[in-house]
């Protein structure tokens, strides 16, 4: 039996307002086709706050439109779970007899979109992670990392507590072979940070940061273990930063040589990265103490766990206890880091009241010395 007109155009037009409240409430107000993010309560360009939603039929109300099913009550035909929220371009595109979207897909596209929903507005508070982003310049070489990059790589672990990530990022026009650069870095290091302490102390931080492995190690001297910190290492690429093991998969030794328990001066290096010239060091540093952090294998990928991290961490932590028993008072330690940036930066919170002096060294991309930056 077929509906009359004015039937058909009853079921069409009226949708009940508590359906209509629900299916803002499952959808979030943001059009359920798959792929598309349009908010449906405000405009793209002016930002408005407008009603942009339409009501989207997964099986049809009348025989003749698209994806008529006999098997659908006619009144039934405007219940939520055949409702889906979209915009006007997309609801175009469902109903457009140019496009064959069946039933089952649009389904598919509501169930995916509001399981969605249901998960991040279940998050609870200890599930947010500030997500703070720090880029520099090393030597001339710009490299920005990007918001989207560093937001998708926490999830489902930990979701953003802010639409956009904090960025503590310089705007200023320096380069590391400028006598200034350093501390007029670190400075407007510490101000950025300054500005969002009271945000960020008590929640978890997650850090991605690029930049010269001096500042880098500031940045862990700031951010320190009075702060909840999980450290992101790039992996290969800076698009991707989610850790590629679960398990400790580097090899480290340490070589240690001319030690003189009576001798102020002391060098740490890090070669995870490369390997530091057998040469260059006792020339540079000839007459120092001398411990060597090395990886087996050395590669700018080599830390793709948090195990790995925490490994090379020990391990410097280790040193600076010998150092501690074993030297003078007033003993002086030069750092020398040749490491992924999560070394520098974790290295950075692991110093503690009553370790010697550490003064980072940067070799300069213009002479190739190596020059001390700065103190901690």
């Amino acid at each position: 039996m077929s509906l009359t007109a004015k039937e058909v155009k009853k079921i069409s037009r009226y949708i009940n307002a508590n359906t209509a409240r629900m299916i803002w409430g499952v959808s979030a107000g943001v059009c359920e086709f798959y792929g598309c993010t349009n908010r449906l309560y405000t405009h793209h360009v002016t930002k408005e706050n407008v009603n942009l939603a339409e009501n989207a039929h997964v099986y049809s109300f009348s025989e003749g439109g698209k994806r008529f099913s006999r098997l659908i009550p006619r009144e039934r035909i405007n219940d939520i779970d055949n409702l889906m929220l979209v915009c006007d371009s997309c609801h175009k595109l469902i109903d457009s007899t140019d496009t064959d979207y069946s039933a089952e897909e649009l389904l598919s596209m509501k169930k995916e979109h509001e399981e969605r929903v249901s998960l991040l507005v279940s998050i609870k508070p200890d599930l947010q992670s500030e997500v703070v982003i720090y880029n520099c310049n090393i030597g001339k070489r710009g490299i920005c990392i990007k918001d989207y990059d560093a937001m998708k790589s926490i999830t489902p672990e930990y979701y953003p507590a802010r639409i956009k990530p904090i960025n503590l990022s310089p705007d200023l026009k320096l380069y590391d072979n400028e006598p200034e650069f350093w501390h007029t870095m670190a400075k407007d290091l510490e101000r950025q940070i300054a500005q969002y302490d009271s945000s960020i102390r008590d929640k978890h931080i997650s850090l991605f940061a690029i930049a010269p492995q001096p500042l880098l190690f500031k940045l862990g001297t700031i951010l320190n273990r009075n702060y909840d910190v999980a450290v992101k290492q790039a992996q290969g690429d800076i698009v991707s930063w989610r850790w590629q093991e679960d398990k400790k998969t580097i090899d480290l030794y340490l070589d240690e040589s001319l030690h003189d328990s009576s001798n102020e001066r002391v060098v740490i290096t890090f070669e995870i990265s490369a390997r530091l010239s057998d040469v260059e060091l006792a020339t540079v540093f000839a007459g120092h103490n001398i411990y060597r952090i090395i990886a087996n294998e050395c590669a700018p990928t080599v830390i793709k766990s948090r195990d790995d991290l925490l490994k090379v961490t020990d391990m410097f932590r280790e040193v600076l206890n010998k150092i501690r028993l074993e030297s003078v008072p007033n003993v002086k330690v030069a750092l020398l880091p040749i490491a992924p940036s999560s070394v520098a930066i974790e290295t950075g919170r692991q110093l503690m009241n009553g370790d010697p002096i550490v003064t980072v060294y940067n070799r300069n991309y213009l002479t190739k010395v190596w020059v001390p930056t700065l103190s901690f």
